[in-house]
């Protein structure tokens, strides 16, 4: 913990650069992002920060009420990062099955603009109570 205006020294600020990879490929390992030391998106930096700064807590001797909040900040940056990195299930497209008999009376249309023709064995009439409305 520096006070204001104050630099971190060479040794320091080493220490926390040696942390940012095994930390990014510990997030990636965890299913929590797709992180790279090295380019660090704007959107993912302070989240970042936040979870060096709990891995650092020992190497510096940070403790009590500040050890804490930076647990805190931790897991609220794990939780952004893991919605930023959502990585949703790559299914295939649900396939339909064609209905041939539509109210309205019109086929389906292929991708060439034609209609399509159902096999003969399906029956195209579709009444809705015996054909009576009402």
């Amino acid at each position: 913990m520096l006070a204001a205006g104050q630099a971190p020294s060479d040794e320091d600020r080493a220490e926390v650069d040696d942390l940012i990879d095994p930390v990014c490929a510990k997030l990636l390992d965890d299913g929590v992002a797709k992180l790279n030391g090295d380019e660090i998106d704007d959107a993912a930096y302070l989240p970042l920060a936040d979870i060096v700064a709990e891995r650092a807590m020992v190497p510096f001797g940070i403790g009590g009420t500040r050890a804490g909040e930076i647990k805190t900040a931790a897991e609220q940056a794990r939780t952004d990062l893991k919605l930023a990195y959502r990585v949703y299930d790559a299914r295939p497209p649900m396939r339909l099955e064609q209905f041939w008999g539509r109210r309205g009376g019109s086929l389906p249309i292929n991708s060439r603009g034609r209609p399509i023709t159902p096999p003969e064995d399906i029956d195209l009439d579709v009444t809705v109570d015996g054909g009576r409305r009402g």
